[in-house]
């Protein structure tokens, strides 16, 4: 008689919160078929003893196993990083365990832990410890739904990561995510449901349906928000703050991947434009990165860096002064000024008039070429 498959007997069932009644249960059965003297029974304790130190939460993996995950979200990781992360656990150990995914040809797919895993690649470990989860039905949605609430993710990659998921979603482009999501937010803040729309992030998603259709979103923009809301995000808060991140002029998003610029800080530098200084777009680059790299080398906190870009804007803009309805009114005098008034004006008159403008010509020119 073949011997029964033990690992299968108790496949799935072992959940965290009763993970070491289980362990000691499967443990008591191992010492069991030990006295049957089975002739099969080497085989299936092995199984048996994988699952137990699976179950047990966490193992040892191999390093060179390991593969990284294409579809991850973070996109920037710098030697700089790395190194950091690699003097961290070098002084105070592997704190947390990354966590992997199984894959079919034996290898593991790294969801969560990839500074981790790099820095002890950098510091020579043979392993590092981890936690084997099963493969998720949509290996990116978890791998970005993991690294949104860490802080290290740059607001880049963060963006690029939640606009890539949402587009998959609901098979809007970036312009159409854009224009819906600005129009659906400004219906309900002026609605004055704002705070109603907030309160939906962390309830269930048919709650989150029944919300919306409460607030009058129906259709392409419910699935919109829903995407939103179904990643732990405010959506008004990704409009204000994430979405602003995919326009960002190239030197900017470079200056976040490769030089660590905050999200408010680029945000902030990116008003230095050609329109915004009224100048070509070469020379409104150089402002930007002259500015840039002023903030990053002096350490300028956001209000720093505003007083900074006022005074850029001051100096390309100190002469452009608001209109004056006094000379507005004088142009529309003139314009009213007929050939036929002028034939009926005696000739002092239009000698004054020509004297005074001669006059008036003078300073114009002068008021130009200060």
């Amino acid at each position: 008689m073949a011997l029964p498959k033990i690992a299968d007997r108790f496949s799935g069932a072992i959940q965290k919160t009763d993970q070491e009644q289980k362990i000691t249960e499967l443990q008591a059965e191992v010492e069991r078929l030990r006295a049957t003297q089975s002739p099969d029974l080497e085989i299936e304790l092995q199984k048996l003893r994988s699952q137990l130190q699976n179950q047990s939460g966490e193992v040892e993996i191999d390093l060179d196993l390991i593969d990284p995950n294409p579809n991850q979200p973070r996109q920037t990781i710098t030697s700089e990083s790395i190194q950091a992360k690699a003097r961290l656990l070098k002084k105070h150990g592997q704190i947390s365990s990354v966590i992997l995914v199984l894959q079919e040809n034996g290898r593991y797919m790294l969801l969560d832990g990839q500074l981790r895993t790099e820095g002890a690649r950098v510091l020579g470990w043979k392993t590092i410890r981890a936690v084997v989860v099963p493969m998720p039905k949509d290996l990116t949605q978890s791998a970005l739904i993991t690294f949104l609430g860490f802080e290290d993710l740059n607001p880049l990659d963060k963006a690029e990561a939640v606009f890539k998921e949402v587009t998959k979603s609901t098979d809007l482009t970036i312009d159409e995510i854009f224009t819906l999501l600005g129009t659906v937010l400004k219906r309900i803040e002026r609605d004055g449901n704002s705070k109603e729309l907030t309160n939906l992030i962390n309830v269930s998603t048919e709650k989150q349906q029944q919300g919306l259709e409460q607030l009058g979103v129906m259709d392409t923009e419910q699935s919109l928000l829903l995407a939103l809301l179904e990643l732990g995000l405010n959506p008004s808060s990704v409009k204000a703050n994430l979405m602003p991140m995919l326009f960002l002029p190239q030197d900017l998003k470079d200056a976040i991947r490769q030089r660590g610029l905050k999200g408010a800080h680029a945000l902030a530098l990116a008003t230095l434009s050609a329109k915004g200084l009224d100048i070509k777009e070469e020379q409104a680059t150089s402002e930007r990165i002259t500015a840039t790299n002023k903030v990053l080398n002096e350490n300028l906190t956001v209000p720093e860096t505003r007083e900074l870009i006022k005074a850029i804007k001051d100096k390309y803009l100190k002469h452009k002064k608001s209109e004056s309805k006094e000379v507005k009114a004088v142009i529309q005098k003139i314009k009213e000024l007929s050939e036929d008034s002028l034939q009926g004006a005696s000739h002092e008159q239009l000698q004054q008039l020509r004297t005074l403008l001669e006059q008036k010509l003078v300073a114009l020119s002068k008021v130009l070429n200060a």
